[in-house]
């Protein structure tokens, strides 16, 4: 059976919140400077008034610069392109990264456009607060109604919206308030980063922020977005809680701890900027286990091969075998545990994520005698809920990780801005999960068995996908096939009987 769930694919029917970290984490104290007016910096002018009625202003509107040899443009205003006149590396990094493609996506985009619409625009900000965070703040994004339907339009041609999560999004953040659903404040006079040096203030002001050098208070800015709760107040990503609470946050101990950025912002040595000194540099491919599914995203194979390679080494699979029981059952023990992970296995949206075990058991002729977490005609798990398989009760063992979530009725739902509750089987950091799978021994031909599992990681289900599709938000060909990773794989041949 699986440790501590039911004999079910299903994940335990008694719907219990979440045991996570508090939410609202505010520093003991965060370095403030003026702004400091150096050669080549401009009078910080304060932007041109946002329309929001519905017309979108164009750059040229608010003084955002797009010709990376212009004028600095004001604080908070720089497009990544500008940035990267200097940042050439970083610059490059972050174009092939997800942070790029956060509103790129278009399953982003047909969510966004769903969720608008089926809310009749109370949705709002909620989605882009984290997914465009520069342009939500400066009132690019308004839910405007056309044609008797709520729509919040994205101009992907305006920098601040089609660059998702910029350059500027990060380093504009003076103070985390709280770590969940982007409550963080925009400085409007200066940029953050770990020195603040005085070379670094020649072309654009910039401040040391503890919330780029302090071991303690580094990962508050990614968890400003990666925990998330919906309106209605149930959890959807906890990604942020998962680290707080586990060993990987020792700020008192450095041997111990890790940050966010140590596993998915690693260092390497380079020039920060065209012709600068060799320095210690983290990289800004923001790695994690989402990738790109458009055609002409950047640097696509290259984020592939560094995720792959990030899976494989994010999971333990074991296979044992227990001998046959007083039943005369076979016992096949199939185990997963989570290691070199500050985070939940999967973490993030896990309602789309799914992490499950493909078992195979043969007998010593080749036969087949035992299956679980094959895919469908269609590509879909039989997890045990309608709607999402051909034959949802058909693999009832399915190992599984993931998430389900369920509208106020109680009933399985697959929007996110639908859910009031969850329940949830996640593997925790060091954490091990295991499920004995019972095999009738009179199956087999010969004295041994042959098990052979795999440990695979998908960002989205197809079920998910196809409803995109019918109802009219997705088009058939917008992306490219949805990767199954694997991330490990072990064959084991056992004697059946001694």
């Amino acid at each position: 059976m699986l440790a501590s769930s039911s004999h079910s694919s299903q994940f335990p029917s008694v719907r219990m919140k979440l045991k996570h970290a508090p939410t609202s984490f505010s520093p003991r104290w965060l370095i403030w400077l003026g702004l400091v007016l150096t050669v080549g910096c401009t009078e910080d002018v304060p932007p041109t008034a946002i329309r929001v009625d519905g017309a979108t202003p164009t750059p040229a509107d608010m003084g955002m610069a797009t010709d990376v040899d212009a004028a600095p443009p004001p604080v908070g205003f720089a497009t990544s392109e500008y940035c990267g006149s200097c940042h050439a590396e970083h610059y490059r990094q972050w174009s092939g990264s997800m942070h790029a493609y956060a509103t790129k996506d278009p399953v982003f985009v047909a969510m966004l456009e769903k969720g608008t619409a089926d809310t009749n625009g109370r949705l709002d900000q909620f989605c882009v607060q984290c997914h465009a965070p520069v342009a939500s703040r400066k009132g690019l994004l308004p839910v405007i109604e056309k044609n008797g339907t709520h729509v919040m339009e994205l101009d992907l041609t305006n920098p601040l919206v089609g660059e998702g999560v910029q350059c500027v999004t990060c380093h504009s953040i003076a103070r985390v308030n709280g770590t969940q659903n982007a409550d963080f404040e925009f400085s409007e006079t200066t940029y953050f980063g770990p020195t603040g040096s005085a070379a670094a203030n020649v072309p654009h002001p910039i401040a040391k922020s503890p919330l780029f050098h302090d071991p303690a208070q580094k990962s508050l800015l990614c968890g400003s977005c990666h925990d998330v709760l919906n309106p209605n107040g149930a959890r959807l990503e906890a990604t942020f809680s998962e680290w707080y609470s586990n060993d990987f946050n020792a700020p008192q101990d450095p041997s111990r701890h890790k940050t966010c950025g140590d596993c998915h912002m690693p260092t390497y040595e380079g020039p920060i900027t065209i012709d600068g000194p060799i320095k210690t540099l983290h990289s800004h491919r923001f790695i994690g286990v989402d990738q790109a599914l458009i055609a002409d995203f950047p640097e696509k194979e290259e984020q592939a091969d560094l995720i792959a390679e990030l899976l494989a080494d994010a999971a333990a699979l074991e296979v044992r075998y227990n001998g046959i029981d007083d039943d005369g059952n076979a016992v096949v023990v199939v185990a997963v545990e989570n290691i070199n992970n500050g985070h939940n296995l999967p973490s993030g949206s896990t309602a789309d994520r799914q992490v499950w075990v493909h078992l195979k058991v043969t007998d010593e002729t080749g036969m087949l005698i035992f299956e679980s977490g094959a895919l469908d005609a269609n590509g879909d798990l039989a997890d045990g809920v309608e709607g999402h398989s051909l034959f949802p009760g058909s693999d009832p063992e399915l190992l599984l990780f993931g998430q389900f979530i369920y509208g106020e009725d109680g009933e399985h739902v697959l929007f996110p801005w639908e859910a009031h509750d969850y329940t949830d089987n996640l593997i925790g950091p060091g954490q091990r999960k295991w499920r004995d799978f019972l095999i009738p021994a009179n199956r087999f031909r010969g004295n041994s068995l042959k098990v052979d599992a795999v440990l695979n990681y998908r960002t989205f289900p197809p079920f998910l996908i196809r409803r995109l599709i019918e109802l009219g938000h997705l088009q058939p060909d917008a992306l490219a096939p949805i990767p199954i990773i694997k991330m490990t794989r072990v064959t084991e041949t056992f004697r059946l009987r001694p």
